[in-house]
C-alpha cells in the first residue's frame, strides 16, 4: 500500500516557532531603528553601583574638600568615554561628550580619526578639580599628567587618602585615589583607554602616590 505524503499547510510551523520568528523580527527592526543613534552617541550607561561602592568606603570624618573631589570624579563613572587629548573645563556636563570629533592630539593610533568626544586621563582629573572647586582651580594648569604630578608632593602608599593622585611610571597615566575596599585594597577612579572611559578599579600598575598641594591651601 502506498504511503500518504504529508503536506504542510501554508503558514505552517509550531506556534512556538512562529512566536520566536515574530520576536526576532521585532528585535531586528528595533536595532535598525536605533542603530544611527547608538553609533552617533555611544555614551556608556551611568554606573550607579560603582559610585555607591566608593561612597560606602569613604572614611568617616574625611575632609569635606576631599570628599567633594572624589564624589565629583565618581559622577562620570560609566558616563564619559576615553578620547586621546580630550579636555573639558565645563562646570557640569559637557555637551560635546559623545559627539563625533576628530582626534587631533599626536601620539595615538586614533590620531586623525573621528571618535565620540570624551576625556583622557589628565583631562578627567582636570575636570574633577575644576568642578569640585567651583571653577577656581585647574591642577597643573592643563599641562597633562606630568604637570599634575609636579603640583603634588609624593607620599608613601600607607599615607594615601581619598582625593590623592596616583601615577603610572613616567607619568603615563593618572588616577584619583577613592578609598579602600573591605580587603584594604586601594580603589582608583580614572579615565582609561583600556576600559574606554571613566571607571573604578584597584591600584594595579599605579606606581607613585602624590598629594596635591591644593589641599594645603584649604
Amino acid at each position: 500500500m502506498a504511503k500518504r505524503r504529508r503536506t504542510r499547510k501554508a503558514g505552517g510551523g509550531s506556534p512556538v516557532r512562529r512566536i520566536a520568528a515574530f520576536l526576532l523580527l521585532v528585535l531586528l527592526s528595533a536595532l535598525i531603528f536605533l542603530a544611527p543613534t547608538l553609533l552617533r552617541r555611544p555614551v556608556p550607561v551611568p554606573d550607579a553601583e560603582a559610585e555607591a561602592r566608593v561612597t560606602a568606603v569613604l572614611p568617616e570624618g574625611l575632609d569635606h574638600t576631599r570628599r567633594s573631589f572624589v564624589l565629583t570624579a565618581c559622577s562620570l563613572v560609566g558616563r564619559v568615554g576615553y578620547f586621546w587629548g580630550g579636555k573639558s573645563l565645563v562646570l557640569g556636563w559637557d555637551d560635546r561628550w559623545g559627539e563625533p570629533a576628530e582626534v587631533t592630539a599626536e601620539g595615538s593610533d586614533t590620531t586623525g580619526t573621528e571618535q565620540p568626544y570624551g576625556l583622557d586621563c589628565s583631562g578627567f582629573v582636570d575636570w574633577a578639580f575644576y568642578n569640585a572647586s567651583g571653577g577656581s582651580y585647574i591642577i597643573g594648569q592643563g599641562g597633562g599628567a606630568a604637570a599634575q604630578h609636579a603640583s603634588c608632593t609624593d607620599i608613601a602608599w600607607d599615607e594615601v587618602q581619598p582625593g590623592d593622585l596616583l601615577f603610572y611610571p613616567e607619568d603615563e597615566h593618572v588616577g584619583i585615589a577613592a578609598g579602600r575596599d573591605w580587603l584594604g585594597l586601594l580603589l582608583v577612579v580614572h579615565c582609561a583607554s583600556g576600559t574606554n572611559g571613566v571607571t573604578i578599579s584597584h591600584q594595579t600598575s599605579f606606581e607613585t602616590a602624590a598629594r596635591p598641594v591644593w589641599y594645603a591651601d584649604k
